[in-house]
Order: C-alpha cells, then sequence, then structure tokens
C-alpha cells in the first residue's frame, strides 16, 4: 500500500461514522458508493479514485474534502493510552475515555491494538 493510500485509510477510518451518517441523508447512488469504498477498504484494495467520486471531485482532492468537510473532524482529547489500527494497515489512532471500551476498527470492525 503506498502512502497516499495509507492515508486514505486513515482519514476514512477516522471519519467513517459522520460519512454514514452523511451519506444516509444522500442519494442511494452515494450509499452504495460509501458500501463499495468500505469493502475495498477492508480488502485493502485503492480507495482514492472511489473517494473522488464520492466527494465530487478528483482523486487528488479527496483526501482534503474528506479531512476538511465532514462535521466531527476538530481537534482530539489528550493523549493517554492509545490503540492503533489491528493490522497496522493505516495510521489512525484512537484514545478511548479512561476505562472505555476498546475501540474498534470502523472498516473491519475489528478490536484494535494498544500503542
Amino acid at each position: 500500500m503506498d502512502d497516499a493510500e495509507r492515508l486514505a485509510l486513515t482519514v476514512l477510518c477516522g471519519e467513517l461514522p459522520e460519512l454514514r451518517a452523511e451519506c444516509a441523508r444522500q442519494s442511494e447512488r452515494h450509499q452504495r458508493l460509501l458500501g463499495a469504498i468500505e469493502a475495498a477498504a477492508r480488502a485493502r484494495q485503492p480507495i482514492i479514485p472511489m473517494l473522488g467520486q464520492l466527494l465530487g471531485g478528483d482523486a487528488s482532492g479527496a483526501l482534503r474534502a474528506l479531512g476538511s468537510a465532514l462535521p466531527g473532524s476538530g481537534p482530539g482529547r489528550a493523549h493517554e493510552e492509545e490503540f492503533g489500527c489491528p493490522d497496522g494497515a493505516c495510521d489512525r489512532a484512537e484514545v478511548p475515555l479512561p476505562g472505555g471500551p476498546i475501540p474498534v476498527c470502523r472498516v473491519t470492525f475489528v478490536p484494535m491494538r494498544p500503542r
């Protein structure tokens, strides 16, 4: 997986709940395309061209649009116990609330690993 696809997977995984909610308010085409993107991400196949289609631009602007256009893409919380991608395919990190459940990958639904 090249660096751009790794970054795309990281951003997708981080913003997937918001993206699912937004696509649920859009056309069936958007919902099908997001499903295809999620399937490709689970299979660790390229997703940047499909992200460009979903976000209404070309592949080069897909990451910029995804990283800035969705609700909930604000700052995180203080660093404590950090968890990462279960198979190391992306760089997403999550810091759960103290004593909270172990976060899961939003693409594969596998529990994330401590870093």
